[in-house]
């Protein structure tokens, strides 16, 4: 990944990025004047997931009720995307499906959805702000 990352994933993916390690790559990416947008579904318990992608230079969107497939494209080339995976039982002592490719066609499919997703999303600050002047979910 040299230039450009998109990701789309519902919440429970945000866990895995900061577990495993995928944002201290992604702040290597964007201190080298690469870039990184993401979009997912942010809820109040989301908030400080997100603010730390945020924090590294990510530019992440809400786009509400997201619950569908995890997938990523690398430098418009190379894309990692989840196959019958239930991303709630993801741990670190299984392994996941997961399926790489580096498929021109298959990448700009992904980019074309990630697009359509993005602009009818709304920016991370503005739902963060949204959640925390409503405060924290009643039980």
């Amino acid at each position: 990944m040299n230039q450009e990352m998109l990701w789309v994933a519902p919440k429970q993916g945000l866990v895995g990025a900061s577990l495993f390690g995928i944002n201290d790559v992604v702040k290597e990416l964007v201190e080298r004047g690469g870039s990184v947008r993401g979009v997912t579904d942010i809820s109040y318990s989301e908030i400080e997931l997100v603010q730390e992608l945020l924090d590294v230079g990510e530019d992440v969107r809400h786009f509400e009720g997201y619950r569908g497939v995890f997938y990523a494209v690398l430098d418009k080339k190379y894309c990692i995307s989840a196959i019958n995976i239930d991303i709630k039982c993801l741990s670190l002592s299984e392994p996941a499906s997961m399926l790489y490719v580096d498929d021109p066609t298959y990448a700009d499919y992904l980019v074309s959805t990630f697009r359509l997703l993005w602009k009818q999303a709304v920016p991370a600050l503005v739902r963060i702000d949204e959640l925390l002047k409503q405060g924290p979910p009643h039980a």
